[in-house]
């Protein structure tokens, strides 16, 4: 394996999981990097769990796919935390360098139902019918990064629980928790916090996602809204860090989030798009102002309640009405009459101003539907109960977010 005692400057790593309907969409994504490529400075490195090939593959990814180095590891979980984990370990191992970025690259399709049905069955799940899985594929439960998120959600005792768990919205609860346990252990074997995550995947740019990250990642780019199956363009980004490995990671992820709209426009994508470069260490700006803007409206409450949904209909949202995009949401608050709240509404919108050395460095649209959003999503369900599991949270733990949302609800 390529090794050596003078350090690359990147190990860019792509973990693909691929074992669902979109892993043509993942071959393709793999011959974008190859038309890149390793050099000396820039270690691009991939596995993929390949549903085509019916097994899992690491590759050291070389221009063209000339002399690229492959191994093949059989069946595998991609869904699984230490799997992930393993390719990381082999990869800081095999290609050290002084930065690191990781690229998850989920289930995209999402959890078919035979997928589903097999976790429920291992679980012993009770009170399961077998259309349940079906039921679940179609809710935002079927794109969870993790295996372990699916098994602790089936292990809820009756079906009606479980809907209200599945139904919290990826990027939220049980997978947001994984998340951050899992680049914890991957802080761990690099030795120091991520230099940079990028969720290749959906609904990810939100508040509960960057303030659990926080502590291990030094920038994230992410996506408000479900992405296209063409996913990021590889080669593009690839191309700008091979160019000027020397790029501060905080320029590299702003170019990430406009190459990955302009991509779109070029190939005339009529669909809506977003993308979002994430400065987790400034997160807590964003909490703190969201407290005071939770404690206003609680202050204001049950009244407040009509206040809020007056609001959240002219707002964007995202998937199944769970994820809210902030700035909006605060846009249609700031005009209310009450001073407090208005007040409250105008900071948040403020901290969400984009910029170098702000929460959000960097923020891309493309569509009608999304035209006002401003890169962060939050959490408010409007279909369903709170989940049992957003307490877990430690965005919900630490903050006032969870206390707003049991009074909106009780009102």
């Amino acid at each position: 394996m390529a090794s050596s005692a003078k350090l690359a400057e990147w190990t860019f790593m792509v973990y693909l999981a691929g074992d669902n309907n979109l892993a043509e969409a993942g071959e393709t994504d793999l011959e974008e990097m190859r038309a890149v490529g390793s050099t000396s400075q820039v270690n691009v490195v991939a596995q993929f769990d390949n549903a085509r090939s019916q097994g899992t593959k690491r590759f050291h990814i070389q221009k063209g796919g000339a002399n690229e180095t492959v191994e093949d590891l059989g069946p595998t979980d991609s869904g699984s935390p230490e799997v992930l984990l393993g390719f990381v370990e082999w990869a800081v191992k095999a290609y050290p360098a002084e930065r690191y970025a990781l690229v998850l690259w989920n289930h995209g399709g999402g959890w078919v139902p035979s997928e589903i049905d097999a976790i429920a069955k291992e679980q012993g799940t009770p009170n399961y019918n077998v259309k349940e899985a079906t039921q679940r594929a179609a809710t935002p439960l079927a794109r969870a990064f993790f295996r372990t998120t699916l098994q602790r959600i089936f292990s809820v005792p009756s079906p009606a629980e479980r809907a209200i768990c599945s139904d919290d919205g990826t990027g939220h609860s049980l997978d947001t928790v994984e998340l951050g346990e899992v680049l914890a252990q991957v802080q761990a074997r690099i030795g120091k916090p991520l230099d940079l995550l990028g969720m290749d995947a959906c609904l990810m740019s939100n508040v509960e996602v960057a303030y659990q990250a926080r502590p291990y990642v030094r920038y994230i780019v992410a996506s408000e809204e479900v992405e296209p199956n063409e996913g990021w363009p590889y080669e593009q980004v690839l191309q700008r860090l091979v160019d000027n490995v020397q790029l501060p990671t905080e320029e590299l992820a702003a170019h990430i989030v406009e190459a990955y709209i302009q991509s779109y426009k070029d190939s005339g994508y009529d669909g809506d798009v977003t993308q979002t470069a994430l400065d987790p260490s400034q997160v807590d700006r964003l909490a703190t102002s969201l407290d005071v803007l939770a404690e206003a409206l609680i202050k204001k409450m049950p009244a407040a309640a009509d206040d809020m949904w007056a609001a959240l209909r002219k707002s964007t949202y995202f998937y199944d009405r769970t994820l809210w995009d902030i700035s909006c949401f605060c846009e249609e608050l700031a005009s209310l009459k009450d001073a407090d709240i208005k007040k409250a509404a105008k900071a948040v919108q403020e901290v969400l101003k984009r910029g170098a050395g702000n929460f959000v460095i960097a923020e891309s649209h493309r569509g009608p539907r999304v035209s006002r959003c401003k890169g962060v999503s939050i959490y408010i369900p409007t279909l369903t109960d709170i989940s049992p599991f957003y307490q877990e949270l430690e965005y919900a733990r630490d903050h006032k977010w969870l206390k707003l949302l049991k009074a909106y609800e009780g009102a």
